[in-house]
């Protein structure tokens, strides 16, 4: 038994240690090229360890405090992360390893595992300078792995050393680490020879050591590179390129001309094109030729994402989803330098079919890339230099100030460009389409017409104010007929993605999102896991309005059908898998299966202005095809079944595409 004056020793000791002034380090954390936050890491020497990190991005961010113990290997022994997440929802994330035992506790999960040996675990909420320590950890075991918890296992791997060089700084000597074995492609970190965490490096947010901000673009541009390199391998590994005409014999084809399907076709592929449609009794294929079995199966044209933010990573899961084109809804300003590489077939994806030009006022809450200005001379230059670039249209978004919309739109229609985007705050959706907008983006944005235009939407207000008072909203009112037949009569187009909508105003935390339990088990761990991570916060509380919310937006959705307006399906989230939600969720609102397809293939490819080359089954298209396992006009589940898809008559087979990101198919 310990003396008393020994436990007075030690318990002094531990006051002391607590007391210590810790090594303080600040990064900053910049969106856009604009500093939005900070994250701020304090060192004591009995390895314990605190990080707070904040950010503002359009009025969402987090706020959290993560206190963590190493043991004197490294290992994680107790951490425990507070405070709010990007959606402003309450964190409380802890872990505890000791005695062989693991037991960790979150939003979704309470659980505990006999572990041996070191290991790692992933939180459901971190902040980016704890990598540092995964690295410590990882680069003193065998092929620098070690297992992560809940299940799997993480690896580091050295990619190069680097000199920052930038004028006015002084050189820093750094290394690049990549992350592999969570899923998806590797995640990056720059450290210091020391380990240390210098920087984490993306295309909208990147967190830096304070002071070395200058740095952003080289570090960059070196990443870009080598995930250039990496996309690249996978492109040229996973793409089984048309280098003689093929066939697909005695398949059902879906013709949204005649809204069936026809069996017992056979359709012939030759140099990117469909050369040939017609019986499979009557089709003549040249010896040789390869031939792809397509009984029980549908062919139809490939799906359209028509809200999507390409990335390379995303590319591979749009194809593997069956989707063949997109249209991006604002990305970096190298996006027609992206799109080329794609086209070229560098990169993995869809065809980047429409190209949005991004435009925001700047402020406290302007969107994170594209054209930010300050005057409307400004927004009309950026405009100009979207049509000088090759984009087909601009999306104008929340800050924008409400006077400046129609003298944007006039211009953007003189310059032959179409005009979507959100409805600015304080604006209505009414007098956007009267000021000239051509597509609405979100759902959400068609109920706030009917909330006034004294609503800030500007950053959540777009969410939780549609979350508590749309469900009051009556879509059979003669005001929403009279916005129904404005739409109609203007032609404007409406891309709902009302899978967003699902997941922030129905999915609950700890529960299986909707729409995903056929497909949850082919996700690796910490993909699965984001599946039941829940909506907004404001679903705790009030799970009933927030509800009844969503099903009036499916009901608007149904009177926009009915009324005769343009719909197109985007996801604006994770591709293929929230478009087959989404498609699922216009079946609920009460949207005939046969006009759900057209509007995935041929109406997308119209709206576009490409259908006399794309969105059917047609000889003398352009091969952008999906074989699908089953029939989905009968069973509109059939649409995940994706056997293989087919883009420029290039052929992808959707389990090899995700087997390298991790992931399982169907067998």
């Amino acid at each position: 038994m310990k003396k008393p004056f020994l436990l007075l020793l030690l318990a002094l000791g531990s006051i002391a240690a607590r007391t210590q002034t810790p090594d303080t380090t600040i990064y900053s954390v910049v969106n856009g090229g604009k500093l939005v936050g900070s994250e701020q890491m304090l060192v004591w020497p009995n390895h314990r360890y605190q990080y707070n990190y904040e950010f503002n991005d359009r009025g969402r961010g987090p706020k959290m405090s993560v206190e963590l113990t190493t043991d004197v290997t490294g290992v994680i022994t107790r951490r425990i992360a507070t405070g709010i997440d990007y959606f402003k929802a309450p964190v409380l994330d802890e872990w505890q390893l000791a005695d062989g035992t693991a037991k960790w506790k979150n939003r979704i999960e309470s659980e505990s595992k006999q572990v041996a040996g070191p290991v790692i675990y992933s939180p459901i909420s971190s902040t980016p300078a704890e990598t540092s320590l995964w690295i410590k950890l990882l680069i003193k075991q065998p092929n620098h792995q070690v297992a992560v918890m809940p299940s799997g296992t993480v690896q580091a791997r050295h990619i190069k050393n680097h000199v920052g060089t930038v004028e006015g700084s002084i050189p820093v000597e750094l290394e690049l680490y990549a992350i592999a074995g969570l899923g998806g492609p590797p995640s990056y970190c720059w450290v210091t020879p020391r380990k240390e965490f210098f920087a984490a490096v993306n295309g909208w947010t990147t967190v830096i050591l304070k002071g070395h901000e200058k740095m952003i673009d080289e570090l960059k541009a070196i990443q870009d590179e080598i995930e250039h390199d990496y996309f690249e391998e996978a492109a040229e590994k996973l793409t089984h390129r048309a280098k003689a005409p093929y066939a697909i014999e005695d398949v059902s084809v879906f013709d949204p001309f005649k809204g069936k399907i026809v069996p017992h076709q056979t359709v012939m592929i030759e140099q990117g094109r469909i050369a040939e449609v017609g019986k499979s009794s009557r089709i003549k294929l040249p010896a040789g030729i390869e031939r792809i079995d397509g009984k029980g199966k549908t062919l139809m044209a490939g799906l359209w994402d028509n809200h999507s933010h390409y990335s390379p990573e995303q590319g591979l899961f749009h194809l593997a989803g069956g989707v063949t084109n997109v249209k991006d809804m604002g990305n970096s300003l190298d996006l027609p330098e992206v799109k080329k590489k794609v086209d070229e077939g560098e990169l993995l994806g869809p065809e980047i079919s429409i190209m949005s030009g991004f435009i925001d006022f700047a402020g406290p809450y302007a969107g994170p890339t594209g054209k930010i200005v300050k005057t409307l001379d400004e927004g009309i230059a950026a405009v100009r230099y979207y049509k000088e670039h090759g984009y087909q249209q601009v999306k104008l978004y929340s800050s924008i100030p409400v006077e400046w919309v129609k003298p944007l739109a006039e211009e953007a229609h003189r310059q032959g460009l179409k005009v979507c985007g959100h409805i600015p705050s304080f604006m209505t959706a009414e007098r956007a389409v009267k000021d000239g907008y051509d597509q609405i983006i979100h759902i959400n944005m068609v109920m706030l017409n009917f909330l006034g235009d004294t609503l800030d939407t500007r950053s959540m207000g777009r969410f939780v104010k549609v979350a508590e008072r749309a469900g009051g909203i009556n879509v059979n009112s003669q005001a929403v007929r009279n916005f129904v037949s404005l739409l109609k009569e203007r032609k404007v187009v409406v891309d709902p993605t009302a899978g967003v909508f699902e997941d922030m105003f129905v999915n609950q935390a700890g529960q299986l999102a909707n729409g995903y339990g056929a497909v949850k088990d082919f996700f690796p761990s910490e993909y699965r896991r984001q599946l039941y991570y829940g909506g907004l916060p404001g679903i705790a509380t009030n799970g009933a309005t927030y509800k009844s919310s969503f099903e009036n937006m499916l009901r608007m959705i149904k009177q926009l059908y009915a009324g005769g307006v343009t719909l197109v399906p985007g996801t604006d989230g994770f591709p293929g898998f929230l478009l087959h939600r989404e498609l699922e969720l216009y079946a609920q609102a009460g949207i005939p299966q046969v006009d759900i397809l057209r509007a995935a293939t041929l109406t997308s490819a119209k709206v576009a202005g490409v259908d006399n080359e794309l969105g059917s089954v047609t000889k003398g298209k352009r091969a952008n095809l999906v074989l699908i396992n089953g029939n989905p006009l009968a069973n509109p589940a059939d649409i995940r079944k994706i056997a293989l898809t087919i883009k420029g008559g290039h052929r992808f087979d959707p389990r090899a595409l995700y087997a390298s990101f991790g992931f399982g198919y169907w067998p």
